[in-house]
């Protein structure tokens, strides 16, 4: 009997110990080319200050944005965007970017913008000048990954003076594991 007591203890202890909430063993991955996309001529027309800009609203600051309409008379939707200082954004393209603030003989270029990869067509983003906080160019040779498998390629990094990236830029780090007190 003392015998069998054990055991079932034993066995309850173990089941009670052992048991784990069941983690999923599926992934959700999606390959980019697999998506489901807008076919090109469903895409919405932007308009900034009463200006046709196209299928992709430039970046500018948040800041600057007075009042935003979206009309859904049409098919495919149109979204005004009215700004409090109409005409004193110089929006520049990617390239342009790159052309006046980039000096690298590399032919090929990847563009990052916030953290975010660009993808698409990149002829038509746009950035307005004065909400460029910083360009960084990173190349094949700062990424492990990257190294000997590519050549000639430069990331452009920009970061936008976005109030998250503002607070981040003010942030003063301080490295090391020693204190030293002195007179």
């Amino acid at each position: 009997m003392r015998l069998l007591f054990m055991l079932t203890f034993c066995l309850f202890a173990i089941t009670a110990v052992g048991q784990t909430s069941p983690v999923s063993d599926k992934v959700n991955v999606v390959y980019e080319k697999d998506a489901k996309k807008l076919p090109a001529g469903i895409q919405p027309k932007y308009f900034l200050d009463s200006v046709l800009i196209g299928s992709c609203l430039p970046l500018f600051s948040q800041e600057e944005i007075k009042n935003i309409h979206v009309s859904t008379d049409s098919k495919i939707g149109e979204v005004y965007v009215m700004t409090k200082n109409p005409g004193v954004f110089r929006f520049m393209t990617l390239e342009e970017i790159k052309n006046k603030y980039v000096k690298s003989p590399s032919p090929a270029t990847l563009y990052m913008i916030d953290n975010d990869l660009v993808k698409g067509n990149i002829a038509n983003l746009k950035i307005d000048e004065n909400y460029i906080l910083n360009i960084n160019i990173l190349s094949e040779s700062d990424f492990g990954s990257l190294k000997g498998a590519v050549k000639d390629i430069d990331i452009i990094k920009i970061t936008t003076k976005s109030k998250e990236n503002l607070e981040r830029a003010d942030q003063v780090y301080i490295r090391g594991t020693e204190f030293q007190a002195g007179l």
